[in-house]
């Protein structure tokens, strides 16, 4: 015994003696660190008939000369192979704009270019102003909160991310032909091998809930609880609604259902040069969708609460007359969209090809709410619509030395002005561009440019978020140039023209929250007729830019645009049809005038 015990102590001192001395002691603990990284912009601005305010290039009284300044800011905390990721972003014109400093601020809860100028309304892109003294409240855009990290127990490296987060090559690599900006819900990147990756994204687009039923109050002037409701300004008493002064309806549905998708997307290197991007995506939509990103008014057909995805049983402010037996919740109510293509890059030598071809299809229920709907079924229905849409995407680029040369072909497929949107939608519709399409082009009219505040609104949205015009799609060829006449300075040049797939219907008018209703009413006779389209041209838009690296982390930038309007642009003056309260037409409903823009930029990055 006391000899196995002393062949045991001698055992162990002789592997302590001769084992490294770290072997039986811990792995040390990753070090935390942070980082924090982004940029500061100031830019200066004039434009001319841009039309993000008014909607309209008839009018061309809309010129603008401004200054404004955003900051992106990014803090970074890891710890080993894991991070968070707290990003955020402020946004401010130059001098105070309203009454108050910020659309966000005190008592004021609206926001957009259409606010109050008592909740200190400001251009496109901001929230605020900076005043004097500049302290401005209520500016504060958090754009990321989310956490990555690489998961355990799995027998291939995936990494994980959950939270709000941004897009990035989720569904493309190109920027913003299905899926850009930033979402809430997970990722998860899949390495398979260096040749093979994946990726599997679930986005959360609206969330109901307790679900329907768990809201009150009641219904106005009765004692029945009024389905999936939230209150809005009037009082309850003793279990009865009342409504406040002139107001009738006081109980306004809280019509988001549980609205999501999902996209997969492997990544395949083929051979060296070339990468594939296969993506699928399902979107389920009920009821109103609460945000437009997703779901664009076009046609003239209405996004807005008490419209034909959450329709009411009684008239409403947004003009629907009303469907028997609705909820106003978009019970019922279903879009499931569904999104196939290929995303591929080549790169040899001088040489570079960026094709995309995306096709999408399913259905779209909604409620017919009568009106001028009417014609295009009963008043008071649920119609389904086939979707059948197209999006195509190819450029190319050729380097020779300090010359860099790029083309371009874009097309989305539309229908014509008398198609019925109840029945069929060939117009493509992407999850969220964030207004970027086509940003990463250089475009400053026809696209987000150096002012990424700024972009052709005529249609109640803009060919940056619809990707097409309305419901009547686009055709964009594209050629550019630049050359770099040192390492740091850049100078450049390019064309666009723009035409729609269909025709447009030049007599239509603009809906709220419905882009585009085509005429029922012929101009020349100002009797019924069906709608027709008159032109298929938007315009040419020609651009100049310069770009200067100054300084480490410093860049000036300049870019000019001018666009010669097409008839495509153009609507009826005022938001009504013929004979229908607005009179005979007028020179103003069939009239364009031209756009421009010139920008200059600051961007310090960090």
């Amino acid at each position: 015994m006391r000899r196995m015990l002393v062949l045991s102590l001698a055992l162990m001192a002789l592997l302590g003696f001769v084992a490294p001395p770290d072997v039986f002691a811990q792995a040390a603990a990753p070090t935390p660190k942070a980082t924090i990284t982004g940029f500061i912009d100031n830019v200066g601005t004039y434009t001319q008939n841009m039309s993000t305010s008014d909607l309209n290039v008839n009018r061309n009284r809309d010129h603008q000369v401004y200054g404004r300044t955003r900051g992106r800011f990014d803090i970074v905390g890891e710890v080993g192979q894991a991070k968070a990721v707290f990003g955020f972003e402020i946004d401010s014109y130059w001098g105070q704009t309203g009454f108050i400093d910020s659309n966000n601020g005190p008592g004021c809860v609206t926001s957009g270019t259409s606010a109050a100028v008592t909740c200190g309304a400001v251009g496109t892109g901001s929230e605020s102003s900076f005043d004097l003294n500049t302290d401005t409240q209520g500016n504060f855009q958090v754009k990321w909160l989310y956490t990555e990290f690489p998961l355990p127990l799995v027998p291939i490296p995936i990494i994980a991310r959950l939270g709000a987060q941004p897009f990035a090559t989720a569904a493309n690599y190109k920027l913003a032909t299905y899926a850009n900006g930033d979402f809430a819900g997970i990722n998860l990147y899949a390495t398979f091998s260096p040749t093979f990756k994946t990726q599997f994204t679930y986005v959360a687009v609206d969330e109901n809930l307790l679900g329907k039923g768990a809201f009150g109050p009641v219904l106005p002037f009765t004692g029945s609880l009024q389905n999936k409701c939230i209150t809005s300004t009037a009082v309850t008493t003793g279990g009865i609604s009342t409504a406040p002064g002139a107001v009738t309806g006081n109980c306004v549905p809280q019509s988001r259902g549980d609205n999501w998708a999902i996209i997969g997307s492997p990544e395949i290197t083929v051979m060296k040069g070339l990468d594939i991007k296969p993506m699928f995506s399902h979107m389920s939509l009920t009821g109103q969708a609460g945000n437009t990103a997703v779901r664009q008014g076009r046609g003239g057909v209405s996004i807005n609460q008490g419209g034909p995805f959450a329709p009411m049983n009684a008239p409403n402010a947004n003009g629907s007359p009303g469907v028997a037996g609705a909820d106003g919740a978009g019970t019922g109510v279903h879009e499931y969209r569904n999104t196939v293509g290929v995303d591929a890059r080549w790169r040899s030598g001088p040489w570079s090809v960026d094709p995309t071809i995306l096709y999408q299809f399913g259905t779209q229920a909604k409620w017919n709410p009568g009106g001028i709907a009417s014609a295009y079924g009963t008043a008071g229905t649920r119609q389904s619509a086939d979707i059948n849409a197209w999006l195509g995407d190819i450029r190319a680029s050729f380097q020779l030395g300090p010359l860099l040369l790029s083309g371009m072909v874009m097309w989305t497929t539309g229908q014509d002005a008398k198609s019925n949107p109840y029945k069929s939608i060939k117009y493509y519709q992407p999850l969220d561009t964030d207004t970027s399409y086509l940003a990463d082009w250089g475009t400053q009219i026809m696209s987000l440019g150096l002012d990424y505040g700024q972009i052709i609104t005529t249609n109640g949205s803009s060919p940056g978020v619809q990707i097409g015009w309305d419901k009547y799609g686009r055709v964009s060829p594209g050629v550019k140039a630049s050359y770099a006449l040192t390492p740091a300075l850049t100078v450049g040049l390019q064309a666009m023209p723009n035409w729609t797939w269909s025709k447009v219907d030049t007599d239509a008018f603009l809906v709220s929250g419905g882009g585009l209703q085509p005429s029922f009413v012929c101009r020349k006779t100002l009797t019924s007729c069906q709608p027709k389209g008159e032109s298929n041209y938007l315009g040419t838009e020609f651009d100049i830019s310069l770009t200067y690296r100054f300084a480490p982390g410093l860049v000036f930038e300049w870019a000019a645009g001018y666009m010669k309007a097409g008839p495509a642009l153009s609507h009826r003056y005022v938001a009504s049809d013929y004979n229908a309260g607005a009179g005979i037409p007028v020179r103003k409903d069939i009239g364009v005038n031209d756009i421009a823009i010139s920008t200059a930029r600051v961007r310090f990055s960090f």
